[in-house]
């Protein structure tokens, strides 16, 4: 069997892009694994006769080939979604991927690093050299409000990429955000954001897209990726330290700082609170000093050699 013998799969992928609105990343991700589940059965069965067992040695299977467990809950949503799509157009009589467990991952904890580092990071972007270029001068604004804006709003790096010049409201404090799914937000910048993308766009004038290359053009996620990675290095921090970590530190210092975690939840975009909650842990160095500082029953340990929590 081929993929192009699995039913209606030209119609699932223009659903998923024009009713879904699924990135192009996705879709060729998708495209890959149902690729992967036709040639697994060749002319063995016909996908109207599949059942749970047969998904389950699907997955047996590329398990024992050494597949990740992350790549093995990819490959099941992509057939989880293609059989929700002939269930839907009525191809299907009953939905064997129901029954069918996705395989557990374990918890990972977003690392973000602390305040003092991302301070440090945001403040580490190469000055303008004394004869510096016209787009050295320019490179160094924009360089400074990417930076500050991932950290003060907690944007993705492809929403980032994907900001108009009139996305950014000075007036209010705010952005307008393209998220997944092609969703809309608003999102709260800070005072110091702000100033980073005025200074820069004063250098810049006057433009579509908001950040831009060397020829004009619209900025790419991995450009934004490799400006991380040199700012990183002249900050010495880790390679933790990723474009992304500073999603992480914008929520997780929120809620250091008392923010609601639903009002987080709106401000990055996530579907439900479920998500939002893994930024909720706090080291326990930053537990010890609330606890020390606002339990009366810890006050007596202030001044000597910390003991641990009770």
């Amino acid at each position: 069997m081929t993929m192009a013998q699995l039913p209606m799969i030209e119609q699932f992928f223009r659903h998923l892009g024009s009713e879904r609105k699924v990135s192009e990343h996705t879709l060729v991700a998708y495209r890959h694994d149902l690729e992967l589940f036709a040639c697994f059965w060749r002319d063995q069965i016909a996908p109207a006769d599949i059942e749970a067992s047969d998904l389950r040695a699907f997955l047996s299977e590329r398990h024992r080939l050494g597949e990740a467990k992350s790549t093995l809950q990819r490959r099941m949503a992509a057939i989880r979604s293609w059989f929700r799509f002939l269930e839907r157009e009525q191809q299907l009589s009953q939905n064997p991927a129901r029954l069918v467990a996705t395989p557990h991952l374990p918890k990972r904890l977003p690392r973000a690093p602390d305040e003092e580092d991302t301070i440090r990071l945001v403040e580490s972007v190469p000055g303008v050299p004394e004869q510096a270029s016209a787009w050295q001068q320019l490179r160094y604004g924009r360089d400074r409000a990417i930076l500050e804006l991932l950290y003060s709003s907690g944007l993705r790096v492809s929403e980032l990429c994907g900001l108009d010049d009139q996305d950014v409201d000075s007036v209010a404090g705010t952005v307008r955000v393209r998220g997944k799914g092609n969703k809309e937000r608003v999102v709260p910048v800070g005072r110091q954001a702000l100033e980073a993308i005025a200074a820069y766009r004063q250098e810049r004038g006057h433009g579509t897209a908001l950040f831009v290359g060397l020829h004009g053009e619209r900025l790419l996620p991995r450009e934004v990726q490799r400006l991380l990675q040199s700012v990183r290095r002249r900050a010495g921090l880790p390679e933790q330290v990723t474009p992304h970590a500073l999603r992480h530190a914008c929520a997780t210092h929120l809620l250091q700082a008392g923010a609601d975690l639903r009002s987080i939840q709106e401000m990055l975009g996530h579907s439900s609170l479920s998500i939002t909650q893994k930024y909720t842990h706090l080291d326990l160095a930053h537990l010890s000093r609330i606890y020390d500082a606002a339990h009366p029953r810890a006050r007596y340990r202030q001044g000597k050699p910390e003991q641990g929590l009770p």
